[in-house]
């Protein structure tokens, strides 16, 4: 039949450290990508007909967690939310998948966000259906739920009420305009793998765990207010467990986010698929692609030293074209050397230190020749110095500042007010680490960034950063065209 095309759907395992995780996978594999989390009690089997009306166009990757479905979980396996996000970060790993968009239903939120927060880069898109990471969007019924933790007399008991067949048959056909739309297939086979020796136990263990997502909240919503993701919000507004009030608290951190709500349940997809599976066509299909020919061409000055060296190759991990410039090849503080060494590129990012002045002097001079060779942007990696302990007091300036730093210190500080001070459209951004604790260190995503002249502090006081997260940060600017005309500073 002419214009019928229906996707071959393949069903796999792959390991990830002991545990084999089954997955579906539809689609070419040069396609836009989905990565499709599943939600309780469910499994991937949730997609198949998604996977049916979008498989042939787009690359779909839709995996069982540990616990449930067709994943095989080793003797021993711990079941939290970080656990199963490990896992899914190795699956998305070993399956080479490098960026797609994230489609996050009820457990898939936690674990997604989870996943966006260690590694942003990876995140072109969400599809927000029914995951709530909001206060307003916990129902009563929800707070009760989450209220079942360790510790807590009979809550292990009340959790193992809910895994029985009519509870699993409500969460399907609950606040439904027809359930007659619904297929019994769903709650069916949910109920087969929660019935299967040890999954309720391994299902107790991730509710008693559900109050650590609570308390992530306020961290992914600043993930969401930095990061910005293109997002895509649908919601069943008869769900017992979410209602409408979460899907619209998104659009306080995400205001140009598209939303639409249904009337349907928690479920959405059993019952509007014929509505839903449209607009996320039309949600990828307008996202902008990172591809070879879209990568930002970054000319690296000062790419011979640690951090130069580390922001080149985390912009280079992520398909970015990087020029690295030295002293061999540019001097930064002449204009006509700096405008002929980055000619044609996209953006400059300047790490350099040095005597003389240096630090400021190479202020002035890309002041100049950025806007001459029509370089639109320029991140420069500053001091932690010039961040104020109170309110006017800089830490350069108190009387306890390293002698041996001091120097570098003011000319990174001066060097920030010749940029707030410039006439310019140059798109310029100042970066600060911590005062003192920008320490060698891995990238775990779960940094804070923010536009401030005070250093981010974590729950124990202290300000602190690794390299990967900083450098991490600083592509993360240039590629969201955040901080315009502003320093930030980032930490954990």
């Amino acid at each position: 039949m002419a214009g019928l095309t229906i996707p071959r759907v393949a069903h796999r395992f792959v390991d990830v450290d002991g545990t084999r995780v089954f997955y579906r996978e539809a689609g070419p594999a040069d396609a836009p990508t989905l990565l499709l989390l599943h939600g309780f009690p469910s499994a991937s089997h949730q997609f198949r007909r998604l996977i049916d009306a979008l498989g042939s166009r787009y690359h779909l990757v839709a995996p069982d967690y540990p616990g449930f479905g067709h994943t095989e979980a080793p003797e021993g396996f711990r079941y939290t939310f970080e656990h199963l996000t490990d896992v899914v970060e190795g699956f998305v790993q070993a399956l080479g998948l490098e960026r797609f968009t994230l489609y996050a239903f009820d457990f898939g939120g936690p674990i997604g966000f989870r996943l966006a927060t260690r590694h942003p880069e990876w995140i072109a898109g969400l599809v927000i259906q029914n995951a709530n990471a909001y206060d307003e969007g916990l129902s009563d019924l929800a707070r009760g739920m989450t209220a079942n933790r360790p510790g807590v007399e009979g809550a292990a008991e009340r959790v193992r009420e809910i895994l029985v067949l009519p509870v699993t048959r409500g969460q399907y056909e609950g606040g439904t305009t027809d359930p007659e739309l619904v297929s019994p297939d769903g709650w069916t086979l949910d109920q087969h793998f929660l019935d299967l020796p040890g999954r309720a136990d391994a299902q107790v263990e991730l509710a008693l765990d559900y109050h650590s997502n609570l308390a992530l909240y306020p961290a992914w919503q600043q993930w969401l207010r930095e990061h910005r993701p293109p997002t895509l919000i649908l919601w069943g507004r008869g769900d017992a467990f979410f209602p409408e009030s979460g899907a619209r608290a998104y659009l306080r951190d995400l205001p140009d986010a598209q939303l639409h709500v249904f009337d349907t349940g928690h479920f959405a997809l059993e019952e509007k698929l014929p509505e839903i599976a449209p607009l996320i066509a039309a949600f990828v299909d307008a996202l902008p692609e990172r591809t070879k020919e879209s990568s930002m061409k970054i000319a690296v000055i000062g790419a011979g030293g640690n951090l130069g060296g580390a922001v080149a190759r985390e912009a280079a991990a992520r398909g970015h074209q990087i020029t690295a410039l030295g002293t061999a090849t540019v001097d930064v503080t002449d204009a006509d050397s700096v405008r002929r060494a980055v000619a044609g590129h996209d953006a400059v990012v300047v790490a350099v230190k040095g005597g003389d002045r240096l630090v400021p002097r190479a202020a002035e001079a890309l002041l100049t020749a950025l806007p001459a060779a029509d370089v639109p942007r320029l991140v420069f990696l500053g001091g932690g110095g010039s961040l104020e302990y109170a309110p006017g007091r800089r830490f350069v300036d108190h009387e306890n500042f390293p002698a041996q730093y001091r120097e570098t210190a003011l000319d990174q500080g001066e060097a920030l007010e010749l940029l707030r001070a410039a006439d310019t459209a140059l798109a310029w951004s100042y970066v600060s680490p911590p005062p003192v604790h920008l320490v060698p260190g891995e990238k775990t995503g779960q940094y804070r960034a923010e536009a401030r002249n005070t250093p981010l502090v974590g729950e124990d006081g202290e300000s602190r950063v690794s390299v990967g997260d900083y450098v991490s940060a600083v592509v993360d600017a240039l590629e969201q065209e955040s901080f315009v005309g502003e320093r930030f500073t980032v930490g954990y």
